[in-house]
């Protein structure tokens, strides 16, 4: 099988201010794949995602995604590029509706783009259309998540990076959030960079995967093998 790397990270160092939280990071993502981070509260997941999109410092090392370096361009030049990121909080305007969230996302198409993208992001999220005149603040956890992410698939990503998009959520609701991953991956061939807290189920789900401890990589490889190698998974996350 002919594998295409669509991300690349070599040696990244990255953090806030003048705090380095991720040191000398470096993996690569497949095109086509689930790849999961795991790790430890604290560990530096979320940074590692924030420096991935232009939110974190890089203070070394290099990014290269979808064929280009991207390790010094703004997040809204990532995104042109192709990437696409959902945080865990702060992902909607909760003083708009749903509809304004989405025309929001959507400023820079024609009319006419606008209008085919939002058909396509409700083929695939058929509720977003009943929830269009709701304020953001009015919805349920869940339904704010299918918010945020149709504001993000509205912008056509090659790859998305989920930040711990089950937090807070019922466990229902949660797997109803994980199919929806599978089926971005499985049937509409996105790329996913999944950064979640339920670590069984993110390996499960993923074809490789990243171990991060205190901002270092002490895992890189199988998801099937990391879920296995319990002294790993004992030592640094109790399972």
């Amino acid at each position: 099988m002919f594998i295409v790397e669509l991300l690349r990270v070599e040696s990244l160092s990255a953090g806030y201010g003048n705090m380095t939280i991720i040191h000398e990071v470096s993996f690569s993502v497949e095109k086509g794949e689930i790849f999961s981070v795991i790790g430890p509260n604290g560990s530096g997941k979320s940074t590692l995602l924030k420096a991935l999109f232009g939110l974190a410092r890089t203070f070394s090392g290099h990014i290269f995604f979808n064929g280009k370096e991207i390790t010094n361009f703004p997040p809204h030049k990532r995104v042109k590029n192709g990437l696409g990121y959902l945080p865990q909080t702060g992902n909607v305007f909760e003083g708009l509706t749903v509809r304004e969230n989405l025309l929001l996302a959507g400023y820079d198409y024609s009319n006419g783009e606008l209008d085919e993208r939002l058909e396509s992001v409700q083929e695939f999220l058929p509720d977003v259309k009943r929830l269009m005149d709701r304020k953001a603040l009015t919805l349920s956890g869940g339904e704010r998540q299918m918010v945020a992410l149709a504001m993000v698939l509205l912008k056509n990503p090659v790859m998305l990076m989920f930040d711990e998009p089950t937090a807070a959520l019922a466990p229902k609701i949660a797997e109803e959030v994980f199919g929806r991953i599978v089926k971005l991956n499985r049937e509409y061939g996105l790329t996913v960079l999944l950064v979640e807290q339920n670590t069984r189920r993110a390996l499960e789900l993923a074809e490789r995967a990243l171990l991060l401890v205190s901002g270092s990589v002490k895992f890189f490889g199988s998801a099937d093998e990391l879920l296995n190698h319990r002294d790993l998974l004992s030592l640094y996350l109790g399972l």
